[in-house]
């Protein structure tokens, strides 16, 4: 069975029991803690991944690292995974719960690049535009490349909006070198 498969279908199933049991928003903080400690922890990666340890030694593992900290019924689906021996796909899991979560909740992640720090006016400015076009909340993470000389560069979903001088100046480029001058002599 294919990985995103998979980890979407235990995802689902996850999200509807916190759906059921109204909890969903406090399954999503442990699945975000879950995951960030998955992907801060080698260590704790390559254990869940490894096929020599068996299930129950994991899921002890996983009680003491978890148990306390996030919901029974976080604690009840990793021993479940673990028991299926689907461990080793938790981080993937997490992934999808996390997709699952956002698009219920009408959120979209947008990377924002910009040649320079922009201002809270300007950030503003783009992002509104761009929720009115959408008529999502916007999940946004800034970067800066100097590359981009000016401008910026939108990245969500499956799209990308480039309005930066950089690109800019490569259409004038081309347009330059097409060279649509014709002599009338």
């Amino acid at each position: 069975m294919r990985i995103q498969l998979l980890s979407k279908r235990y995802a689902q199933a996850l999200f509807d029991l916190a759906l059921e049991n109204n909890i969903l928003d406090k399954v999503e903080k442990d699945i975000i803690l879950i995951d960030s400690v998955l992907q801060h922890n080698r260590e704790l990666r390559v254990i869940m991944a490894n096929p020599v340890l068996d299930g129950y030694k994991k899921v002890k593992i996983l009680n003491r690292l978890f148990e306390g900290k996030v919901q029974t019924l976080t604690i009840k689906f990793l021993q479940l995974i673990t028991r299926k021996g689907r461990e080793e796909y938790i981080v993937h899991i997490c992934k999808a719960f996390i997709d699952i979560y956002k698009d219920h909740k009408n959120i979209m992640s947008v990377k924002l690049t910009t040649a320079y720090k922009a201002d809270k006016k300007t950030i503003d400015a783009i992002l509104t535009k761009l929720k009115t076009v959408t008529e999502k909340e916007l999940e946004v993470t800034e970067h800066v490349d100097g590359s981009l000389i000016g401008g910026f560069k939108l990245d969500f979903e499956d799209y990308q909006y480039d309005d930066s001088v950089k690109v800019q100046l490569k259409r004038l480029g081309k347009e330059f070198s097409d060279n649509l001058y014709i002599s009338k002599l």
